[in-house]
């Protein structure tokens, strides 16, 4: 019968990368085979494809994905029972690569289980050993990996890495001459002089004004100010408010006077004053409810508007303008982790999904960060492949007004991996559409990060 996970499943992802016919699949994404997508089992929870469990028959004397589940949702489906000789048969549909030897691990086999079905698998013709051991032959190569009783490879033992030559910088088609660090400073004297603009205009009479816009158009100032000292849109927030306790009353008072004609000395006139403290007070309270109310850092709260700042957007418009940061690989929720298991953000740097693209300036700033670590897995264990990702091969390219990256693994071993292993593609294209067309760029590669500039 197939593997089936149950709704105590907690998103974990461990079980993800275990399944040798990656048949586990994350709540919400579509599934394929043979060529063909299909929606998802499940949104919610981790789901096995039924049309790809084989139980691990053929791979292992246990199923994977139960063995690394920590509340044990990993359990044999009882509606759809099957034979070891269907789950044999359908991994070698699944891998007509992979020759199934009668001594293939399974769980049917384990301490006398199923003994009725295994003769039925055990059937399977062997691989020819006259022809294995003529295609060995040939070639004074390393000792092959010894075969354990069940089907499991010993791990090999790695040779030491030779030893590597200079590296030689790659270049491209469409890449400037210019020195990367000179073109940063070009890029960043450029904002430095928007930044004096806001610093001789906002600081000393609109930070105020500003601070009553809404979150994101003063962060946007904040980024084209490229300075907090200058401006911040905690520090901006922070002095609307304090105006506001003065500017509200005024105004509950003005209105009182030449609307309501009350005297301005009277006790009915100060009652006006008192609902525009209270009006004030509830104004800010609303405005910084998640730090208030929710324990958020100052740097992560949304600072929320005044009544009024909607109104004043067209003000700051052309000191934002110009600024603009695009972020992606941020996860909501990472759920359940620890060493053993995949990280979830290497899993979306494995896709070339985490980069930051930053406008600044007379041009655009990329990080585009690569893989760190081999994501864990039993052939990565057979090959001996240690946990450290070497580093990509990738190419650059401008096309059509966007930048593409693509990058690729060039360690055979981590190939290897990545043909058995789920959510670790052996290379990946990353097209980052630009604002504005580029005559150029320069780019850097270092400590697995790429960092480009893109110069208009």
């Amino acid at each position: 019968m197939a593997t089936v996970i149950t709704s105590e499943c907690i998103n974990c992802g461990a079980c993800e990368p275990e399944c040798p016919n990656t048949a586990i699949y994350q709540g919400g994404v579509e599934w394929e085979l043979n060529g063909t997508t299909h929606p998802p089992i499940s949104n919610d929870i981790f789901y096995i494809v039924p049309e790809k469990c084989t139980e691990c028959v053929g791979f292992f004397d246990h199923e994977a994905c139960a063995a690394v589940c920590p509340v044990d949702c990993c359990v044999p489906d009882p509606k759809i029972p099957e034979t070891e000789a269907v789950l044999l048969e359908r991994a070698k549909q699944l891998h007509p690569e992979t020759t199934f030897g009668a001594d293939f691990p399974s769980r049917f086999r384990k301490d006398g289980a199923g003994e009725g079905t295994a003769p039925a698998a055990a059937a399977a013709p062997a691989a020819p050993a006259p022809a294995a051991a003529a295609a060995a032959a040939p070639a004074p190569k390393a000792a092959a990996p010894a075969a354990r009783p069940g089907g499991r490879v010993e791990k090999a033992v790695k040779a030491p890495p030779a030893p590597k030559g200079p590296k030689v910088e790659k270049r491209f088609p469409g890449e400037l001459q210019d020195d990367f660090e000179d073109l940063v400073d070009r890029l960043r004297r450029a904002r430095s002089g928007g930044a004096g603009i806001v610093a001789r205009l906002v600081a000393p009479l609109l930070l105020p004004v500003f601070g009553a816009l809404p979150d994101g158009v003063k962060r946007r100032l904040e980024d084209a100010a490229g300075d907090r000292a200058i401006f911040s849109a905690a520090g901006a927030t922070a002095l609307n408010a304090l105006v506001d306790f003065f500017l509200y009353p005024i105004l509950f008072g003005v209105v009182g006077a030449v609307v309501l004609h009350r005297n301005v000395f009277s006790l009915k006139f100060d009652s006006l004053i008192f609902w525009g403290v209270v009006v004030a007070a509830v104004e800010t309270a609303w405005r910084l409810r998640d730090g208030l109310f929710g324990g958020v850092p100052t740097d992560e709260m949304r600072l929320g508007p005044a009544f009024y700042g909607p109104l004043l957007v067209p003000l700051a418009v052309p000191f934002a303008r110009g600024s603009h940061t695009r972020e992606s690989g941020t996860i909501a929720f990472d759920g359940f982790y620890a060493g053993q298991f995949d990280e979830k953000r290497d899993r979306q740097r494995r896709y070339g999904e985490v980069y930051k693209l930053e406008e600044i300036g007379n041009g655009y700033f990329l990080r585009l960060e690569f893989p760190q670590r081999v994501p864990p897995s039993s052939v990565k264990e057979e090959l001996g492949v240690p946990d450290e990702m070497p580093d990509y091969d990738y190419d650059l390219s401008l096309v059509n007004g966007s930048f593409v990256v693509h990058g690729k693994i060039g360690d055979p071993q981590v190939r290897k991996v990545a043909s058995g292993a789920p959510s670790f593609p052996p290379d990946f294209t990353t097209r980052i559409a630009l604002g504005r067309p580029v005559r150029g760029f320069r780019h850097r590669y270092r400590d697995k990060t790429l960092e480009v500039v893109l110069v208009k």
